[in-house]
């Protein structure tokens, strides 16, 4: 793949060039701070603009528009990493070869003009389209808690401290309450003269073309606006925080969150996701076959590693009556691994998943598209360099690892309807 980088004032253009798809993936990144309201404010903001623009007037106008770039729907999304969010503004684009002269161009105005063209008429947005988003946004809140896995996830995070507190990327209902049409006016008006902005483009096309279509439309648009990527630096000192919600569910839910600390850049991008998969995910990890299979305690277990807010997070859908044995038992398999209980079989098999799924990230524009994110953010390897220093990790290195995990948070939504 060819990689090239164009440097402007307000925007950095980032060309990855492969022939390996019929499309073509271009993305806008915004990197900027949040909280609660900003994220809110950016939930319904991409309702907002999707739903209609200034040209296109309602949601039946926008499908049809689609319908003609053949299916070159814009999708926007709020990604969190520690300290800031991402928003991405994206749309897949079908070379012209495959479809008609013209379809990229005409694809990426629409692209253009969904962003900085907005349904705003005297300073609000449209009123039956905010209305639409709102009750959109609204019903989405509603429907959260239905997945009790997430909102049980949700709920454990709120019992993190504010250093480490790990934010809904969608925002909050309590939020959106207080939020009025001016305040979306507002908020979408200096957006992009708070971001660091990015646009990235994956596949084959016209160098030229390209960067003059895409530098007519930014010209004037973006502000850069520096925000400092860090990583949380966790104290060894931890105060465990233990929470019981009760709602209407046949299943109890239990969360223990782990906070890791002073990890290296090697541990935290390439030790870390083997520890994951040797701990906690997949059939052959030691909390499915130690919890799940010999003791038959939970209905399901798996552990999963956040590498921006350095936690490494167990979930398991559980009777509430074992909730105390269970996090007993999770802890004796760490410990475990702590005390050396780790072959090297379950170091390859780790090394085989992963090698797997890093190889998967080639066949995917869209994992492409993050990796190189990644990069910029965390100063990631390329995928390459990746695939590479899996194969040279050791025990020893995951047992180092292990020993920085310590249990901040323990969190269980009891179903009261617990009858199995």
């Amino acid at each position: 793949m060819e990689y090239k980088k164009y440097e402007y004032d307000n925007y950095t253009v980032h060309f990855l060039k492969t022939n390996k798809f019929k499309s073509i993936l271009v993305s806008l990144q915004l990197i900027n701070n949040f909280d609660k309201e900003t994220l809110t404010k950016a939930s319904l903001l991409r309702r907002l603009l999707t739903y209609s623009t200034g040209k296109l007037k309602d949601k039946t106008q926008v499908v049809k528009k689609v319908y003609e770039l053949y299916n070159s729907s814009i999708f926007i999304a709020n990604n969190i990493h520690n300290n800031v969010v991402t928003t991405d503004f994206s749309i897949e684009i079908l070379e012209d070869k495959y479809t008609e002269k013209g379809l990229v161009k005409n694809a990426l105005e629409y692209f253009f003009d969904t962003i900085f063209i907005p349904n705003i008429i005297d300073g609000k947005f449209e009123e039956s389209n905010y209305n639409l988003a709102y009750k959109n946004l609204s019903d989405f809140y509603d429907r959260e808690k239905e997945n009790k896995n997430k909102y049980a996830f949700n709920k454990a995070c709120e019992l993190l401290d504010e250093d480490h507190l790990k934010l809904n990327p969608n925002g909050y209902k309590e939020e959106l309450e207080r939020i009025t049409n001016e305040d979306m006016v507002s908020y979408y008006n200096n957006l992009f003269k708070q971001a660091n902005s990015n646009i990235f483009v994956i596949g084959s096309f016209n160098d030229k073309e390209l960067l003059d279509i895409i530098n007519s439309r930014l010209e004037g648009k973006l502000y850069k606006n520096k925000n400092d990527f860090k990583f949380n630096k966790c104290s060894a000192k931890i105060n465990l925080k233990e929470s019981v919600d009760i709602e209407e569910y046949n299943q109890s839910i239990l969360i223990m969150m782990y906070k890791t600390y002073n990890l290296t850049k090697r541990e935290r991008n390439v030790v870390l996701p083997l520890f994951n998969r040797i701990f906690g995910v997949g059939n052959n990890s030691k909390l499915f076959r130690s919890i799940r299979e010999e003791k038959s305690l939970v209905y399901d277990i798996r552990s999963s590693a956040s590498r921006d807010e350095s936690l490494v997070i167990v979930q398991a859908g559980i009777d509430y009556k074992n909730k105390d044995e269970i996090v007993k038992y999770v802890e004796d398999e760490l410990n475990g691994i702590k005390n050396g209980n780790v072959t090297i079989e379950d170091l390859d098999n780790a090394k085989k998943s992963r090698r797997h799924i890093l190889k998967q990230f080639e066949d995917d524009n869209e994992s492409i598209l993050y990796i190189k994110i990644g990069s910029i953010l965390y100063d990631n390897d390329d995928l390459e360099i990746r695939q590479q220093e899996v194969e040279t990790v050791t025990i020893d290195e995951i047992i180092s690892l292990a020993k920085k995990l310590k249990l901040d948070v323990i969190y269980m939504l009891k179903g009261d309807r617990n009858n199995g």
